[in-house]
């Protein structure tokens, strides 16, 4: 997963890299511009100076002494202002204030400069720091100090020039001995003046015996001995953070054996964060001792890249992890968040952990960020023609978040599917049927299908008719009914405010008995367990009150009987009809006697049989 992970985030980042080389490549084809022809022939006018900048680099003279008081100030950046860096934009700027602090060492500390001496108004576009008349540089080092110069930059500002950059180093090696011994004569002789405090790489450097100095494979030994320390150092922190974590799982989950998935999504994010500690370890150790300039360069870039790839990777494990806890502290208030929104979120955060990656990478590496946001959005129109379909199943699944119309897990049916929601992303949602198979639907589908979502139910409705032979008496229907009514008052899961229990209908073979009721549960195996307790509960009732359920019969005469008289045979028929009707029916009631709604009544209590419970 680690691997496929890297190689996916090398792969964008290569892409974005080819995308920033053809942008630089198209805006320096000759023959394009950009607005009319009048204006691209027209040369582009210098900025106006800042006033203030005039004061401190407007002549040479005055850019030494801003030079000279902004070392002993401490105030490296003006000081690295007042020198001309162009020539080496791979210069760190730590290594740019070892530089200003090495040149100043060399005008101040062995050619003891007079800022006075340097002339103020020329009208050379460069000018040496020592000139003829100045009898501080010995004979045999004016050839060295005559590379010491100033330039006049495009906006008549003067700085150390590029070949007095490249000087420095050599110099420094050169005549770092003599400027060692002139300290030690100051310090000596007490006329030693307070001199500004050097970089640390440079006292790192001051404290290592001159034999440590000597370059071995490109470098001088010490500074292999800094590399090896500073890997040892990176490996070490990455260790001891491993350790730390160790020591929180053991306190946070020694206690919850329950959240095993909060536990091994926080184990996923050790290596990671490891990984991120080793890089910033790396990089802030570089800054530390000297380097050569392109040496240093090469590793910062690579450690730059470690890191970002590592901190991607970090933020992707902690997203997990945050993801997970919220899933079960929903689950610990009894709350529920939308299964449907957090996979979205983490999709979301995890793309936009990517881009601030590569945007980092760019501009680490110094590369056009607006360039590469031009090229992406010209591509993305593209990409969004060619992609309508993608694009209309994305915008499908922002409807169905927004709508909701189903969660995960619920049971749904749908362009003629019917399963259970698995797992729904940016493009599809994936539906597992009652087959165990598992069919995709598109997500642009879901914003004009119409969805009966199952799992949304309220009540689970169960309706039955219950067919008994003709031959049951009247008194047996009404105890029946009465008995079934019975049950679904004491079911547990029953709806007790809405249920219908009548003889419905005359079957061909059968007396209808209609049972209308609702079971108050979210579940599918709920609803079949208590379907299976209430009907099991109807036959024990019928085998009890000697209730016989009918089967589609069928009577053969083969004789035709005496006609039996009955009660009122001497009477009209009609009339005998009407009296034995008002009989069963019984006298007419009044107008205030009309029997109101359906009443509901609870259980009924029966000491014999609801002590039994008690006792247990």
């Amino acid at each position: 997963m680690a691997s496929k992970l890297i190689r996916e985030l090398f792969g964008g980042i290569v892409l974005c890299l080819l995308l920033l080389a053809a942008s630089a490549h198209a805006q320096t084809i000759p023959g394009i511009t950009t607005g009319d022809g009048a204006a691209a022939e027209k040369p582009a006018e210098a900025p106006a100076v800042d006033p203030k900048l005039l004061l401190k680099q407007g002549n040479p003279q005055v850019t030494v002494k801003t030079f000279l008081e902004a070392i002993e100030n401490g105030d490296y950046d003006t000081a690295i202002a007042c020198v001309d860096f162009s020539d080496r934009p791979e210069i760190q700027k730590l290594s740019q204030r070892d530089l200003c602090y090495e040149l100043f060492q060399l005008l101040s500390t062995l050619w003891d400069v007079n800022p006075d001496l340097v002339p103020e108004e020329t009208d050379k576009i460069e000018v040496p720091v020592f000139g003829d008349g100045d009898g501080r540089v010995p004979v045999d080092q004016l050839e060295d100090a005559s590379k010491i110069t100033l330039t006049k930059g495009p906006q008549g500002l003067w700085q150390f020039s590029t070949k007095a950059v490249a000087a420095v180093s050599d110099l420094m090696k050169k005549y770092t001995p003599d400027i060692e011994a002139q300290d030690l004569r100051d310090e000596q002789s007490g006329e030693s003046e307070t001199k500004p405090k050097p970089t640390f790489a440079l006292w790192l450097e001051s404290q290592v015996p001159p034999f440590y100095r000597e370059e071995h494979f490109l470098l001088p030994t010490y500074q292999w001995i800094c590399l090896l320390a500073l890997i040892v150092a990176g490996y070490l922190v990455d260790v001891v953070l491993q350790m730390l974590l160790r020591f929180i799982r053991r306190i946070r989950f020694g206690r919850t054996p329950n959240d095993e998935d909060i536990r091994q999504a926080f184990e996923k994010a050790w290596t990671p964060i490891g990984l991120t500690a080793m890089a910033i370890t790396w990089y802030y150790g570089l800054w530390l001792f000297r380097l050569p300039d392109l040496f240093r360069t090469i590793l910062f870039y690579g450690v730059q890249l470690f890191g970002i790839v590592s901190a991607i990777w970090f933020f992707f494990r902690m997203i997990d992890l945050v993801i997970v806890h919220l899933i079960h502290a929903a689950a610990r208030n009894g709350k529920k968040y939308d299964d449907l929104l957090l996979p979205a979120i983490s999709k979301t955060l995890k793309t936009f952990s990517v881009c601030i990656g590569i945007l980092v990478f760019a501009e680490s590496f110094s590369l056009p960020i607006v360039g590469l946001l031009g090229s992406l959005g010209i591509g993305g129109i593209a990409i969004a023609l060619a992609a309508k379909e993608t694009l209309s199943n994305i915008f499908g699944s922002l409807t169905v978040m927004v709508d909701r119309p189903f969660e995960i897990g619920d049971w749904v049916i749908t362009e003629g599917v019917e399963g259970t929601v698995e797992t729904m992303g940016l493009r599809s949602t994936k539906i597992r049927t009652f087959n165990n198979s598992l069919v995709t639907l598109p997500n642009s589908l879901l914003i004009t299908a119409k969805v009966d979502n199952m799992g949304k139910r309220t009540f689970r409705r169960i309706k039955t008719v219950i067919g008994v032979q003709y031959d049951t008496t009247p008194e047996q229907i009404d105890a029946f009914c009465e008995g079934i009514r019975e049950l679904i008052r004491r079911q547990p899961y029953t709806r007790k405010d809405y249920y219908q229990v009548f003889l419905n209908e005359f079957n061909s073979s059968s007396l209808d008995i209609l049972v209308n009721l609702y079971l108050d549960c979210a579940d599918w195996n709920i609803e079949l367990r208590e379907r299976h307790k209430l009907f099991v509960g109807i036959v024990r009732l019928a085998k009890r009150l000697g209730v016989q359920f009918a089967f589609p019969t069928q009577t053969i005469h083969l004789h035709q009987e005496e006609p039996q008289s009955f009660a009122g045979a001497d009477e009209l028929p009609e009339e005998s009809g009407r009296r034995a009707a008002a009989e069963i029916a019984g006298p007419l009631p009044l107008p205030n006697e009309r029997r109101g709604l359906v009443d509901f009544p609870g259980p009924f209590h029966y000491d014999d049989i609801d002590s039994r419970r008690r006792k247990k």
